[in-house]
């Protein structure tokens, strides 16, 4: 702790409203939240969590049956529990409901639903998504995922952290004075 500064264990404990938790509730229905498409057809989200400080989010993604993904590149690791149906990168090793998988980062793949899936992802940096020629198509990091929920009115739920524009800043502001 700095010296001089008022934002000592007791400041947090009296003054919960100022974490970037706010008002918001602990526990989130994602049946309250509405499916945004995701990037390939076929695919849908739902954003849970999104840190545009960090670059990490969380999301349920649903894949419809033989959606094949286009190749990409994780930038930073994928951890992934199937909900339902599965997916595979080599047919030999299926991921079925109830299983889990580290997408690390650096790995290169194109996964594919035969029967569809829906997954809990939780992603620690961007996916670069490439085009059949090689050519790069896009770069999904958690700002661009926040935009898309955004703009189809899927984020009131959702537990963003963005210090850029934390309403706590203020009183941050008055405790170190």
């Amino acid at each position: 702790m700095t010296t001089g500064s008022n934002l000592g264990p007791t400041f947090w404990m009296t003054n919960p409203g100022v974490t970037p938790k706010g008002a918001r509730k602990e526990f989130v229905d994602p049946d309250d939240i509405p499916w945004t498409d995701w990037l390939m057809p076929g695919t849908r989200f739902k954003l849970l969590y999104c840190n545009l400080v960090t670059g990490a989010f969380t999301l349920i993604l649903k894949v419809d049956p033989g959606t094949v993904a286009t190749p990409h590149w994780h930038m930073g690791n994928v951890q992934a529990y199937l909900l339902e149906g599965g997916f595979y990168y080599e047919e030999d090793d299926p991921g079925m409901a109830g299983m889990y998988t580290c997408e690390v980062a650096g790995a290169v793949h194109t996964p594919i639903a035969p029967d569809g899936c829906v997954m809990l992802a939780m992603v620690e940096g961007p996916i670069a998504g490439y085009l059949p020629d090689g050519g790069l198509a896009v770069v999904a990091d958690a700002r661009l995922h926040y935009y898309m929920a955004r703009d189809n009115g899927a984020v009131e739920k959702l537990q963003l952290v963005d210090y850029a524009t934390d309403p706590s800043q203020e009183m941050h502001a008055k405790a170190i004075g």
